[in-house]
């Protein structure tokens, strides 16, 4: 069977040169303005459409992604997606509210429908919800914008209420590796807390057992 993992294709950067290395920007709007900037530059190859535009600039002005703004954003991408040819995608959602991708697959594809489905649902992706899901993960796994991503993991799993009070960055970094290596950890990854905090955190998460998969061709 092909299965092709879903990845977390957020956009990066800091918003702006006076913003503290330790943030990845100063606030919310601050972050939007970001995005939108680097969406408008010149070599951008999936240009926002005005729709996640129009979300993002509504948001700029209350100060954050609202839950109807991101389940548009995702129906959005929908649409977009099917407007291809294929099937609707299929959403994995978490305890947090949060949707990734479910694994895709590919069984019975040719290599010239697999790159040509990689490109029109990168291209769905990235103009339709990459920027709205981005920042709305952020207001969940990372309500301080740390440019740390692993410390951001951590205060949400603390957050969470799932981890001892003394668990700390090295000891997540630890439990990373042991998890690797199918060694016993101290958070347990299976949890649906610590999975909501990962992808709450732009990491992507699942495997070929997965029951959620989506078949782009039926």
């Amino acid at each position: 069977m092909a299965v092709d993992q879903q990845d977390t294709k957020q956009p990066t950067g800091s918003a702006g040169s006076d913003t503290s290395k330790s943030k990845i920007a100063n606030s919310i709007p601050d972050y939007i303005d970001f995005l939108l900037d680097l969406d408008a530059k010149p070599d951008t190859k999936y240009p926002m459409s005005d729709a996640q535009k129009t979300i993002l600039k509504r948001s700029r002005k209350s100060g954050s992604v609202s839950k109807p703004d991101y389940e548009l954003a995702w129906s959005n991408y929908k649409q977009c997606v099917t407007g291809y040819g294929y099937t609707t995608p299929v959403l994995r959602q978490f305890s947090n509210g949060l949707y990734m991708i479910a694994m895709r697959d590919t069984t019975g594809m040719s290599d010239q429908q697999r790159k040509k489905f990689n490109e029109d649902e990168n291209k769905c992706y990235n103009t339709e919800v990459i920027a709205v899901t981005g920042v709305y993960q952020m207001q969940i796994g990372n309500p301080g914008m740390l440019s740390d991503g692993d410390q951001a993991m951590v205060d949400c799993l603390h957050k969470a209420g799932i981890v001892p009070k003394n668990y700390d960055k090295e000891a997540y970094k630890k439990d990373l590796d042991a998890h690797a290596k199918n060694q016993p950890t101290t958070v347990d990854f299976s949890n649906a807390e610590m999975q909501s905090c990962w992808v709450a955190n732009g990491a992507s998460f699942g495997d070929v057992n997965d029951t959620d998969q989506w078949k782009p061709l039926g």
